[in-house]
């Protein structure tokens, strides 16, 4: 997966992704935090930017949680 794919989510049907990280705690630090429940090799996680505004990041599954 790489920045600018869409993909389909659970929680907030087609997102396109804005980062990638290696781990997710990276992410997390970063302010991605909100699961999406994306079901497939990698782990999608949203961060607010307003009330009305998120971006999503990209994880691999299996990465380090560290």
């Amino acid at each position: 997966m790489k920045i600018g794919d869409s993909v389909y989510t659970p929680r907030f049907c087609t997102v396109r992704i804005t980062a990638v990280f290696t781990t997710e705690a990276e992410a997390r630090a970063a302010g991605y935090c909100e699961p999406t429940y994306y079901k497939g090799d990698h782990i999608i996680l949203g961060k607010s930017l307003d009330m009305y505004h998120m971006e999503f990041a990209a994880v691999p599954k299996g990465a380090s949680h560290e």
